[in-house]
């Protein structure tokens, strides 16, 4: 037995050495079992918190795309049962939503008859009556099925279903497939610290989403442990993990988390490793870091405790980062995952938020925010309501010449005057193809609604001063009023009719625009010598026809409207073939040939010209019946052609050229009587060239 002799300096400083000994191994092992269970219980903490947030991600994950179903059934085209416009709803639908893979219509009978994946609908003679979501359908439930591999595309999918229903009860359903890529990859790329990750899978059916982990069924059976504890075990991989699980028994889930059980350790032996080499001389030191480690470690496990659960309820607001800076190492790396994780959780929902509610060409808010907000305004909380609805005039016109991208530009240049002209408390949307409409709440006195139509008219007329500004028109009708007065609902149909009235009216008008935009382009692609060359025309028709006594005024007035607008179909042939130097090689003329077709298309959408469409089509078609487009010539081609092809001609000939000195006037008139019989009606020609020296020598006497 030792003996200690308290009286001895040698011996109270032997007991307190040994004291001081047992103090340098224990007391690391203390404070290191201590820290152990405390962090093992935070760790549970954490990763439970973690499963809650990410449980709560996934439920709206599946909230989400079960209302974007419920949205998709209560379309109008579904009421209605015609089919060919569910398809074509359910197609667009589904190409602008990458996550569902297929819509489909099943009927009463447990066939289904429209898909979004196939060209068009039609019974494909499989009946799904004894499926568990027609069943469940039949009873007036939706259901969700659990995960199963998609036959067409190999991915895992789940299905939702809603049921439809009427006076005469069950009336079919309406399914989607819906990949799970999306919400596996944001599981799969936000990190849990710094070795660990997220898993989703199938506890009882499809295997496939194990194979995105590298796991087993066995494997996975073992993640599953009492709430507030952890599994510890060996994977597959060779290395020992720290998981926890927990389930989503709603989808039929398991949602689990772990991470790697060194990462876990590697705080602990460094710290004993530490203490270990310290000597006696600098126990003290030791302690008093140790005990700072210890406090900093605490400071900031509680504030990424209170971060995660401010993120579980739905507050996803990241660390500061001076405080993170302030952590010891392992805590920073967790505070800096943690805050990578909640700004992945807050962009997402973000972008899922914004695109639920907005359009995604214009940025607008899309139909389903608007029919929102319609219900929320029909309370009377936000009286007097002003609502305006407005329609893009002329959208068609513009697609079909210009093209749809110069269309989507229109739609976008809509939206921006329509979002000046309102108030930023006014909610102004896209809720059609060309359909647009504006919601004006606490309009007191219809102030808002008398001053919409005046900014928008300005902001139109400020858009439009701009030189690349498309022909932007929009008819607009407004309605205000109560809910004692009548509903929103009546408000918009008022305005609607409003808006229809206007278009009526200014209809001609805005194809007068979208004509005017056309031959504003060609004055600027046919730049420089080419620029003056239907002017041109147009002055040399009228003289001419100005000439002949037979002809009535209706047709001189033709001929020089003729002359004018010949060569409309030039606005689609590229500037470098105009500005080319020199002949065109055969690709060049090919597209050159092109513009007598392109021309008459574009007259016959203009009522006031439509008349043009088969001389100018017909132009530069020879009187022997070459020339392009080739056809039947000599009397069958109409005169007005016939007269504007020898008029072309002649100011080709006499017009400045980029690639040749002009003609004189006898030179041009000997060549269009050699054409004649060939190129040029012989009459014409002859009559043209006979007029057209006259008047050059009457122009030599005068001067």
């Amino acid at each position: 037995m030792l003996s200690v002799n308290f009286r001895s300096v040698r011996g109270m400083l032997g007991f307190f050495s040994v004291l001081l000994a047992a103090a340098m191994v224990l007391f690391p092992i203390l404070i290191g079992i201590l820290n152990f269970r405390e962090s093992w219980l935070n760790t549970a903490r954490d990763m439970e918190q973690a499963l809650g947030m990410q449980a709560d991600f996934i439920r709206k994950w599946f909230v989400f795309h079960k209302n974007a179903v419920r949205s998709i059934s209560r379309l109008s085209s579904v009421s209605a049962r015609d089919l060919p416009g569910m398809h074509s709803d359910f197609s667009s639908f589904a190409r602008s939503n990458a996550n569902f893979t297929s819509l489909v219509y099943v009927n009463t009978a447990g066939y289904p008859l429209v898909h979004s994946d196939r060209e068009v609908p039609g019974n494909t003679g499989i009946s799904v009556a004894d499926r568990p979501y027609f069943i469940a359908a039949k009873e007036g439930r939706e259901h969700i099925t659990g995960i199963i591999t998609s036959r067409s595309s190999g991915r895992s999918v789940v299905v939702i279903s809603v049921p439809l229903t009427g006076d005469d009860g069950f009336q079919g359903l309406v399914f989607g497939s819906i990949s799970l890529d999306t919400l596996l990859s944001a599981l799969i790329t936000t990190p849990f610290r710094s070795t660990g990750s997220f898993m989703l899978f199938d506890p009882s059916g499809d295997d496939s989403l194990l194979e995105n982990y590298g796991i087993s069924r066995e494997e996975a059976s073992r993640l599953k442990v009492p709430k507030g504890k952890l599994a510890l075990y060996r994977g597959s991989d060779g290395k020992r993990w720290l998981a926890k699980s927990a389930g989503l028994p709603e989808y039929g889930l398991t949602l689990a988390v772990r991470m790697e059980f060194r990462e876990f350790l590697a705080p602990y032996l460094a710290g004993l490793a530490y203490f270990g080499g310290t000597s006696l001389l600098l126990l003290a030191a030791s302690l008093l870091i140790s005990g700072t480690l210890y406090r900093k470690v605490n400071s900031s496990l509680t504030l990424l405790l209170d971060a995660v659960e401010r993120t579980g309820d739905g507050k996803y607001a990241p660390l500061d980062p001076q405080a993170l800076e302030k952590a010891p190492l392992e805590m920073n790396k967790l505070g800096r995952a943690y805050n990578l994780m909640a700004n992945s959780l807050k962009n997402k929902t973000e972008e899922l938020e914004f695109r639920s509610f907005h359009d995604e060409l214009t940025g607008l808010y899309n139909r389903s925010y608007f029919e929102d907000t319609l219900a929320r305004l029909g309370t009377g909380r936000f009286d007097p309501v002003t609502v305006v609805m407005c329609d893009v005039n002329g959208l068609k016109l513009v697609n079909d010449t210009l093209g749809h991208k110069a269309g989507d530009g229109l739609l976008r240049a809509a939206a921006e005057v329509l979002r000046k002209s309102a108030r930023k408390s006014d909610i102004v949307a896209r809720i059609g193809g060309d359909e647009f409409a504006a919601l004006l709440p606490e309009d007191e006195n219809g102030e808002a609604g008398r001053r919409f139509p005046e900014k928008l008219a300005s902001n139109i007329r400020e858009y439009r001063a701009n030189d690349e500004a498309l022909p932007l028109n929009i008819a607009w009708g407004i309605a205000s009023g109560t809910r004692d007065e009548s509903s929103v609902e009546t408000l918009v149909q008022e305005a609607d009719k409003r808006m229809y009235v206007f278009k009526q009216t200014h209809r001609s008008s805005s194809r007068k625009d979208v004509l005017d935009y056309l031959s504003e382009r060609i004055a600027l692609v046919r730049k420089d010598s080419r620029d003056r060359h239907m002017a041109a025309c147009a002055a040399l028709m009228e003289i001419f026809a100005a000439s002949r006594s037979e002809f009535s005024p209706e047709k001189r007035e033709y001929l020089v409207k003729l002359a004018r607008n010949h060569d409309l179909g030039f606005t689609e042939i590229p500037r470098e073939i105009f500005d080319k130097p020199g002949p065109l090689t055969e690709e060049e003329y090919e597209v050159v040939k092109r513009h007598p077709e392109r021309g008459a298309y574009l007259v016959s959408l203009f009522p006031d010209i439509a008349d043009l469409r088969e001389d100018i089509l017909l132009h530069h078609r020879w009187w022997n019946g070459s020339g392009y487009p080739e056809g039947e010539g000599g009397d069958a081609l109409p005169e007005g052609a016939r007269i504007m092809a020898v008029v072309d001609a002649y100011e080709a000939m006499t017009g400045d050229k980029a690639y040749r000195d002009p003609r004189s006037p006898a030179a041009a008139a000997a060549e269009l009587r050699r054409c004649g019989g060939i190129q040029f009606d012989p009459y014409w020609a002859e009559e043209f060239a006979r007029f057209i020296l006259d008047f050059h020598e009457g122009e030599k006497i005068i001067s």
